[in-house]
C-alpha cells in the first residue's frame, strides 16, 4: 500500500489526509545540551587540563608537553575526518549500528580510558612513574573525542535551520564553554593531592551521560529540503573564510596550552591556582559566546572576521611578551592577552559552527570538518612550540627568549593566513559595491 499513496483513489472525501513516509524527529534540545554539558567536562579536562596533569604528577617538561600537544592534535583530526565515511561503512553492513550506539560507545571508551592514569599510579605506587599513562590517554581518548563530537553536533542542527538552529547552536556554545571552564577550575584545588583523581572522576560522568542519549532518538533529524530555510549567498564564503581562520585560533590556543604550566610556575602562581588563570581565555570566549547568542547582527557580517583576526592575534602577541616586561606587568599582561584571546577564539568558533552547519545542512561531515580543522590547530600549535623549544636546546637561542622565539614562528604564520583573509574581505567589500 505504501507505494499507492500519492495516487488517485475514487470518491476520497476532499478532507482525507494523504499519509507521508515518516520523517525522523528532531532531537529534543534538552537532551542535546544535557549531553553536550557532561561530555566536555571531561572533553576539557584531557584537551586542556592534561598538560597540567602530566607535569603536576608525572614531571612532564615543556618539550614533552609540546609532544603530548601534537599527539593529541593529530589523533583528533583522525577521528574528527574519519567518523562520518566510518559510520556509513558500518550502516551498510548492518542494520543494528546507529549514530545513537556510535555515541554511546564512544562516550563508554572516553571515560574508561580517563581511569587508565589513576589506575597505573594505584598499581605502581607513585604517580611519577606512569608518565606513560598520559601519553595512552591521549593518544586514545583523542580521537574518540574527534568522532565524538560531530555526531553531537549532527543531532543538535538536524531538522532545524534558521532562528531554530541560531538559538540551538548559541546555548550549545555557552552550555559546553561553561562546562569547559567548570572543569578546568575544579582541577585545580586537586592538583597538589589527587592530579589523576580528577581525570577519574570526570571519566565517570562521561559514562553517566550515557543515560541521556536515549532521548536523543537512534539517528539525527533530518533537514526537509522544503522546511529548510535558504541560507543567503554571502554565507558560503563566510564560511571558507572562517574555515581557514578556525584552525588558526586553534593554532594560538594550542600553543598556550602545553608552555602554560611551565610558565605560570615562573611568574610564582600557586599550582591551585595554575589551572584557573590559564583558563581565562575561556572565560571571555564564553563571555563572546553570550553575546554572539544575544545578538544576531552578526550573520552574514564580514565585520565579525575583523574582530577574530584582531582579538586571536593581538591576545596571542600579548600573552607572550608580557613575561619579559618585568616583575610587575608579567602576569597582568600574561591574563590580558588571554582575555583578548578568548574573544578572538568565540567570535571565530561560533561564526565557523553556524556557517558550517547553516551550509552543511546538519550533517555528520560538516560537524565531522569542523572538528577536525580545530584538529589541525590542535597539532599546528605544540609542533611550533616543539620547534621552538628544540632550537633553544640545540643553542641557536638563549632560553630567556624562548616566548619570543615561539612568537617569531606564530608570526610567520600569521602573515599568510592575514594575506588570505585579506584577499577575501577586500574582494566580499568590492563585491557588495
Amino acid at each position: 500500500m505504501a507505494a499507492d499513496w500519492n495516487l488517485p483513489m475514487p470518491g476520497p472525501s476532499p478532507l482525507t489526509p494523504i499519509p507521508t513516509p515518516s520523517r525522523r524527529a528532531k532531537a529534543p534540545l534538552w537532551a542535546v545540551q544535557v549531553v553536550a554539558f557532561l561530555g566536555s567536562l571531561g572533553t576539557g579536562v584531557v584537551t586542556n587540563g592534561v598538560f597540567f596533569l602530566a607535569t603536576g604528577a608525572c614531571g612532564f617538561t615543556e618539550g614533552m608537553n609540546f609532544g603530548l600537544g601534537l599527539l593529541l592534535g593529530i589523533t583528533y583530526i583522525v577521528g574528527a575526518a574519519g567518523v562520518g565515511p566510518a559510520l556509513r561503512r558500518f550502516a551498510r553492513r548492518s542494520s543494528a549500528v546507529s549514530t545513537r550506539a556510535v555515541l554511546i560507545a564512544l562516550s563508554l571508551l572516553m571515560g574508561l580510558v580517563a581511569f587508565v592514569p589513576q589506575l597505573a599510579a594505584w598499581a605502581a605506587g607513585d604517580p611519577a612513574r606512569v608518565g606513560w599513562s598520559i601519553w595512552l590517554v591521549v593518544a586514545l581518548y583523542s580521537p574518540l573525542s574527534g568522532a565524538f563530537w560531530p555526531l553531537v553536533e549532527s543531532y543538535l542542527s538536524g531538522g532545524r535551520s534558521g532562528d531554530r538552529l541560531r538559538r540551538a547552536i548559541g546555548q550549545f556554545n555557552i552550555i559546553w564553554a561553561v562546562a569547559v571552564l567548570f572543569a578546568l577550575w575544579a582541577m585545580g584545588p586537586a592538583m597538589k593531592e589527587h592530579p589523576l583523581a580528577s581525570l577519574m572522576a570526570f571519566g565517570v560522568v562521561q559514562i553517566a551521560s550515557i543515560a541521556f542519549m536515549w532521548p536523543l532518538g537512534s539517528e539525527p533529524g533530518e533537514h526537509i529540503l522544503e522546511e529548510h530555510e535558504p541560507h543567503p549567498p554571502e554565507y558560503v564564503p563566510l564560511l571558507t573564510t572562517f574555515r581557514l581562520l578556525l584552525p588558526t585560533s586553534y593554532f594560538l590556543v594550542s600553543v598556550w596550552s602545553p608552555y602554560a604550566p611551565a610558565l605560570l610556575a615562573r611568574l610564582g602562581v600557586p599550582l591551585a591556582w595554575q589551572t584557573g588563570v590559564a583558563a581565562t581565555w575561556m572565560l571571555t570566549r564564553l563571555l563572546a559566546f553570550a553575546a554572539m547568542e544575544r545578538w544576531h547582527g552578526w550573520h552574514g557580517r564580514w565585520g565579525a572576521v575583523v574582530v577574530g583576526v584582531v582579538g586571536i592575534v593581538g591576545g596571542i602577541g600579548v600573552a607572550l611578551v608580557a613575561p619579559s616586561l618585568g616583575p610587575h606587568l608579567a602576569l597582568p599582561g600574561v591574563i590580558a592577552g588571554l582575555a583578548v584571546l578568548g574573544i578572538g577564539n568565540g567570535v571565530i568558533y561560533a561564526a565557523a559552527l553556524y556557517y558550517a552547519l547553516e551550509v552543511g545542512k546538519g550533517e555528520v561531515e560538516a560537524g565531522g570538518t569542523h572538528e577536525a580543522l580545530i584538529g589541525v590547530g590542535f597539532a599546528g600549535g605544540p609542533a611550533t612550540g616543539l620547534a621552538a623549544t628544540l632550537l633553544v636546546r640545540l643553542g641557536v637561542f638563549p632560553e630567556p627568549v624562548l616566548n619570543l622565539v615561539v612568537l617569531g614562528f606564530l608570526g610567520g604564520v600569521l602573515v599568510i593566513v592575514a594575506i588570505l583573509v585579506t584577499r577575501r574581505v577586500w574582494r566580499a567589500a568590492r563585491d557588495a559595491a
